[in-house]
């Protein structure tokens, strides 16, 4: 499932090759996707749901997106680094081979 993430250029175009279709998904391969493909160290819980609002099927409301994220945290898999900084975790299951 990994093999072309590099030439993956959305994020919608990632979450279904990871096959992340679930908000905490979404917002997990989120914090893959930025971290993976665009190469960034940390990214803005903002940023990540916006992303997994749009590759959503838009059913889902902001709150639900925000109490999607607080499990993602209390969960560990998604990282806070500082105030309004996150990465994923080393364990997640949206992490690529050799990463």
């Amino acid at each position: 499932q990994f093999d072309s993430i590099a030439e993956t250029t959305s994020f919608n175009e990632y979450a279904a090759k990871v096959g992340a279709t679930e908000l905490p998904d979404l917002l997990e391969a989120a914090a893959a996707f930025a971290a993976f493909v665009e190469g960034r160290p940390h990214v803005s819980r903002p940023q990540l749901m916006k992303w997994a609002l749009s590759a959503g099927d838009g059913g889902h409301s902001r709150e639900e997106g925000l109490r999607a994220f607080g499990t993602l945290l209390r969960t560990g898999r998604i990282h806070k680094l500082r105030r309004g900084q996150f990465t994923i975790a080393k364990g997640s299951r949206f992490r690529p081979e050799g990463h």
